[in-house]
């Protein structure tokens, strides 16, 4: 594996690709019916107030890594917390994103079951996708930056598609505006938490990028990319199909791409849902390459190693979870850890880093 040292720093604005491919890949699928489920009409509103909680502790995640330009969270967690309470804080985010890879796998599985090939048995899909995991993270963190950036390009056309369903749009079924009550509000948060993981990333690839001083721009762009792409979502699903048909509606992504009607394609939905791997993909790698470091730090071993240990659990679970519902339940868990691990949880860090070094200046100045 190759360590920062190694590697050839990394331009500012791959992280634009990196954390919006990221948010992306699993969740725009088929978010749209958890979060009307929760909010009615007003689940926009939803995806606005997370994206602006986003990019509140998205500041507080860059403004504390500023203080540490050449650590990642996990050497940061070690220093502030010491060798074993840095090591449990270590552990909660190496299982956080081990999980998190773990349901995108899962969630992807599930949709090459229901869309392309239904006999196929989980384990050689898992088999498959690991090897091009091994290939991707052993690679480094070019390797896997250049994948999402060349995936994240390419599956860009994707929105021309959305001019199908809006032929038969009804505008009206987003009527009535602003009706739900703030309990709704905050239950639609909740369900829309799931969709906007992935910004984190940035506490792990900072010590990796040549331009530091342009990591917040482009992050924050990336939070305005997602925000728009997951409104324009949800308001085309909306009109699309009402609010009643939106509720039975597992996959609304998906089931627009058989209403696409393109001369030389019978089925679009197929090639579309093969074509979701791209964005899958690197979606994975970066998740996978975070994860595996992170264990190289709290169990000592090399991050080969760890990568391997992933990948053989990944094909052995491989009949464990294969239902929607156990793909649900892990997806609405982990949304529910990122309330607290990725909303409160920067701030606080924030703050406690902004002490220290506050009390340590006081003391050099009293010295």
């Amino acid at each position: 594996m190759r360590t920062s040292k190694r590697t050839k720093p990394l331009n500012a604005y791959v992280l634009f690709f990196i954390i919006s491919g990221t948010q992306l890949g699993d969740p725009a699928q088929n978010f749209q019916r958890n979060v009307y489920i929760a909010a009615g009409h007003d689940a926009w509103v939803c995806m606005i107030i997370n994206g602006l909680l986003v990019s509140a502790a998205l500041y507080a995640m860059i403004k504390t890594m500023e203080h540490y330009p050449d650590h990642d969270l996990y050497q940061i967690h070690q220093e502030l917390f010491g060798r074993w309470l840095g090591k449990l804080f270590n552990f909660a985010f190496v299982l956080y994103f081990f999980m998190l890879c773990f349901t995108v796998l899962h969630s992807y599985t599930e949709v090459v079951h229901t869309w392309l090939f239904p006999e196929m048995n989980s384990w050689l899909f898992n088999t498959l996708m690991s090897l091009l995991f091994l290939y991707g993270v052993t690679g480094g963190i070019q390797v896997v930056a250049g994948f999402a950036v060349v995936s994240f390009i390419l599956w860009l056309w994707v929105f021309l598609l959305y001019y199908f369903p809006w032929k038969y749009a009804q505008v009206d079924q987003l009527l009535p505006l602003f009706e739900a009550r703030p309990g709704q509000i905050l239950n639609g948060m909740r369900a829309a938490t799931y969709p906007m993981l992935g910004y984190e990333l940035v506490c792990f690839l900072y010590p990796f990028i040549r331009d530091k001083h342009k990591v917040q721009k482009y992050s924050q762009l990336a939070i305005v990319f997602t925000v728009f792409t997951y409104c324009t979502l949800l308001i085309n699903a909306i009109v699309f199909y009402g609010g009643e048909q939106l509720k039975h509606t597992v996959w609304a992504t998906y089931s627009w791409y058989k209403i696409a009607q393109i001369p030389f394609v019978e089925r679009f939905e197929i090639v579309g849902a093969a074509y979701w791997m791209i964005l899958v993909l690197p979606n994975n790698l970066v998740l996978l390459w975070a994860s595996t470091r992170g264990m190289r730090s709290v169990f000592k071993v090399k991050q080969k190693y760890a990568l391997y240990a992933c990948c053989l659990i990944f094909v052995l679970s491989s009949e464990l979870l294969f239902t929607h519902e156990d793909v649900e339940w892990m997806s609405n868990l982990l949304g529910e850890i990122g309330i607290y691990l990725l909303w409160l949880y920067p701030i606080a860090l924030f703050a406690l880093v902004r002490w220290k070094r506050g009390r340590g200046k006081k003391k050099g100045a009293e010295g």
